[in-house]
């Protein structure tokens, strides 16, 4: 004899139309983000050999208007948290790679960037970005290492 199925014809159909209307959210909520960066970042952005964006030049070296100067404390925090989020996402558990690192650095550099344009006001309302690794030198070999992970050798070879 057949067995029955546990569950019935309408809640198969429910619970599948329910994934289907997740997913659906879920990827046009991502198109959603992809367009708004796109739009903050602009159309072409740069990318490195590894497929990772590279930061792009934040402020025109000519002179700025004072909506830039405003729109400056805005541009920094937003930078500033997306660096930080990637700096320090699963710290305690995983190293990422050189690249990923380097990555990091590059922004650091382009946020200082950033940093040293504001007024003395505007740096009042911002934290200093800090690149929380150290370049070390090892038989001709450049590799990194966070702070905290440093050997006392290490810690004496860098006089810190």
């Amino acid at each position: 004899m057949k067995q029955a199925s546990p569950f019935p014809a309408k809640s198969k159909l429910f619970v599948l139309m329910s994934l289907l209307l997740l997913f659906v959210g879920g990827y046009f909520g991502a198109i959603q983000t992809f367009t708004k960066e796109k739009s903050t970042f602009g159309k072409h952005q740069p990318t490195s050999e590894g497929g990772e964006p590279q930061p792009t030049e934040l402020v025109s070296k000519g002179e700025s208007s004072s909506t830039e100067e405003e729109d400056l404390v805005v541009i920094y925090t937003k930078l500033y948290g997306k660096y930080q989020v990637k700096a320090l996402a699963n710290s305690k558990f995983s190293m990422p790679s050189d690249l990923e690192i380097e990555w990091l650095n590059l922004q650091v550099t382009a946020l200082n960037q950033l940093y040293t344009k504001m007024t003395l006001t505007e740096r009042k309302k911002v934290k200093k970005v800090s690149f929380p690794f150290v370049k070390l030198q090892v038989g001709g070999k450049t590799s990194y290492k966070k702070l905290e992970n440093l050997t006392p050798e290490e810690r004496n070879s860098l006089n810190c």
